[in-house]
């Protein structure tokens, strides 16, 4: 059977974010913070869990380390914030990458729908001018 290869959080995210086209080394402090919050997170829902003792019950939402689960959430939330590993951080920091006079995302790459809604719209201007110039002569 081969072996199953493993990647640690860290590398997954620097991962990400060179697909993204956004990685950079200054990022590293932040993927490991983030790497260490989400180990956390899953120690604390672990416990969070175990504090029931019949598992046909959930347990309490009352409990504090219902809350210190909540918090590490928000914190998770922001380092992925900052990270552009949500979608209004990443188009956060499309826009402050790009050049004033570019859009943000290129528009054929936005959705593929749109991609061929464009597509479309190009060609019947293309046609429409071709047929204009041709009436004009």
């Amino acid at each position: 059977m081969p072996k199953k290869e493993t990647q640690t959080r860290e590398a997954k995210y620097k991962a990400q974010l060179q697909a993204l086209g956004i990685y950079t080394e200054a990022f590293d402090p932040e993927i490991k913070t983030l790497a260490t919050l989400e180990r956390e997170e899953q120690r604390a829902k672990k416990e969070w869990r175990a504090t029931e003792p019949d598992k046909k019950k959930g347990p309490s939402f009352d409990h504090p380390l219902y809350a210190t689960l909540q918090q590490l959430r928000r914190e998770i939330l922001t380092h992925r914030d900052a990270l552009g590993l949500t979608p209004k951080a990443l188009k956060r920091l499309q826009r402050a990458a790009a050049p004033e006079d570019s859009p943000t995302v290129p528009l054929s790459t936005a959705s593929p729908v749109m991609a061929g809604v464009l597509s479309t719209l190009k060609a019947q201007a293309a046609a429409n001018a071709a047929a204009e110039s041709e009436t004009d002569a």
